[in-house]
């Protein structure tokens, strides 16, 4: 036990030692992608698979067979520091508490009991009627973890959370699956993110969220404050949450007023601190030279294709290239396919 305090002790005045020198664009983390995840049931699996060919290319049922554990596992087990949660408006509650798929499958419940999901806010989910075992049913939920993590953890490295505004769904696509009752995605309006902003403000201390404003400081733009003055130091970043708009930015940029969130933006934007770029393979030099200035996001793996053939090729590229967040479903292995995992 003494020696397990000891290195807990050691490892938290490190980082905070080496932050003394390194830049939070220095830092290299690993994340998880789609990270409140369950595995689909079995039977869900099956059924999809039957009409693959009518789901039409790239959306094989196989790409979803894959699941999280719970955040503070990821992040206590895995060392996880990046996160991504896809959220669907629900600005009156109950939109999505039916999980409409299950009406074809025997012994699968349509309706979800937890009355969560009939209460208004956000809701966390991959896809709205088809994939949607959730550890956390709504955004609140996900935040009071990450909450409850970040106050037992004061020290630790910044949390990347990707944040993806659900804008489709199988009821969107599809007069037929509409007429089933497969709900269409709400869309989000000038209102939405106000609310989406109050409930990161309801769950989390304004002072433990680094934001745009904390970054551009008195220079007119990000871009101004990181040429000038770089990046801030790691160790003035411990702590924090850094929330990241993977979407809808413009909507977001015309509507909203604390400006909570940063955006993946494209580097000629005067505005930008990260950059997506999710296809590392052949295009790693060029990351690399965007890692000179952005926090540039990138992928290991995708539709559980790499885990199924043990292929490490995109990771090694994503490593190659320098990208400081690299996103995987697979920091712990998937064994019925194979031993394909990711870790530094």
């Amino acid at each position: 036990m003494k020696f397990v305090v000891t290195l807990c002790l050691w490892s938290s005045i490190s980082l905070y030692s080496y932050g003394q020198t390194l830049r939070l664009n220095d830092s290299k983390v690993l994340a998880s992608h789609n990270s409140y995840k369950k595995r689909p049931h079995k039977k869900v699996i099956r059924f999809l698979t039957k009409f693959k060919k009518q789901l039409g290319a790239g959306n094989d049922p196989i790409q979803l067979d894959y699941g999280h554990l719970t955040l503070p596992e990821q992040f206590d087990q895995y060392n996880i520091r990046g996160i991504e949660l896809d959220l669907y408006y629900d600005p009156i509650g109950g939109h999505y508490r039916k999980r409409k798929l299950n009406k074809f499958l025997i012994g699968l419940k349509q309706r979800v009991k937890d009355p969560k999901m009939s209460s208004s806010g956000f809701k966390v989910l991959h896809i709205a009627d088809v994939d949607y075992e959730t550890h956390y049913l709504t955004f609140q939920d996900a935040l009071i973890e990450l909450k409850s993590w970040s106050e037992k953890n004061p020290n630790h490295h910044p949390i990347y959370v990707n944040i993806e505004p659900k804008s489709i769904s199988p009821g969107n696509e599809s007069k037929t699956l509409r007429r089933l009752g497969f709900k269409p995605c709400i869309p989000y309006d000038s209102l939405a993110y106000i609310r989406m902003e109050e409930e990161i403000l309801h769950i989390l201390p304004k002072q433990s969220v680094f934001t745009p404003k904390d970054l551009r400081g008195n220079y007119p733009s990000i871009r101004d404050r990181i040429v000038e003055e770089g990046w801030p130091l790691l160790s003035s970043c411990l702590g924090k949450i850094i929330f990241i708009l993977d979407g809808n930015e413009s909507l977001y940029k015309a509507t909203t007023k604390n400006f909570l969130m940063f955006h993946y933006a494209s580097p000629n934007d005067p505005e930008a601190a990260f950059v997506i770029a999710n296809d590392a393979i052949g295009n790693e030099e060029k990351i690399q030279a965007l890692t000179q200035t952005y926090i540039v996001r990138t992928r290991a793996d995708a539709g559980t294709m790499e885990s199924r053939k043990n292929d490490y090729s995109t990771f090694n590229a994503a490593r190659k290239s320098g990208a400081q967040i690299i996103s995987t479903d697979y920091y712990t292995p998937d064994l019925r396919w194979s031993t394909y995992q990711i870790k530094f």
